[in-house]
C-alpha cells in the first residue's frame, strides 16, 4: 500500500473550525468530555479527533489513533479515502483519485468483505471470507487479510437468537 505521509495530516489538521466545530471543541475541553463525530469530513477529523473508527457499508474496517491513521493507513478503503483529498500540490487540471466502483447495496452486501468488489489489493479470500478485526502490534485493529486477519465465523442461528 502507498504510504500517504504526515505531511497530509498537518496540512488538514491547520484548516480554520467553522463556529459550530469551535463550540463543540470548547465543550470537550471545559467538561472532559467524549465526543462522537460522523462526517466524511477528513479535515474535521484531523482537527477534532484523537482517535478514529472508519466505516465501510456499516462495518468497521479500522480504528486507529487519528495522526497514525493519516501517516499509515492500514485498511485499503481508508487509504483510498485519503488519496482522494483535494491537494494544493496537485497540478492544474489534474484528475481528483476516485475510488472505482459503487458503493454496495446493504440489503444484498458483497460476500466477503465489504470492500472487496472495489479494491485494487483484493485477492480470492477477500470475496468469500469475512475478514476478522484483528489487533496489530501498535494497538490499532484493521479488517483485512492483507493485515494478517483471519476469517471471521459467524454463526447465523447465534446470531438471530440473541436480535
Amino acid at each position: 500500500m502507498r504510504r500517504v505521509g504526515s505531511r497530509l495530516f498537518y496540512r488538514i489538521s491547520r484548516l480554520k473550525l467553522t463556529p459550530p466545530l469551535e463550540l463543540i471543541s470548547d465543550l470537550k475541553k471545559q467538561f472532559n468530555m467524549s465526543v462522537l463525530l460522523i462526517t466524511h469530513n477528513l479535515g474535521i477529523v484531523a482537527e477534532m479527533t484523537s482517535r478514529v473508527f472508519v466505516m465501510y457499508a456499516g462495518q468497521l474496517v479500522e480504528e486507529s489513533p487519528c495522526k497514525e491513521l493519516f501517516e499509515k493507513p492500514l485498511h485499503p478503503y481508508t487509504e483510498a479515502l485519503l488519496k482522494s483529498i483535494p491537494s494544493l500540490e496537485s497540478k492544474k487540471g489534474s484528475k481528483l483519485y476516485t475510488i472505482p466502483g459503487t458503493v454496495p447495496n446493504l440489503l444484498d452486501p458483497p460476500s466477503g468483505c465489504r470492500f472487496h468488489p472495489r479494491c485494487e489489493f483484493a485477492k480470492k479470500i477477500c470475496s468469500e471470507k469475512v475478514p476478522s478485526l484483528t489487533l496489530q502490534d501498535n494497538g490499532r485493529k484493521v479488517r483485512c487479510f492483507l493485515r494478517g486477519s483471519e476469517p471471521e465465523e459467524v454463526n447465523t442461528i447465534e446470531f438471530a437468537k440473541s436480535c
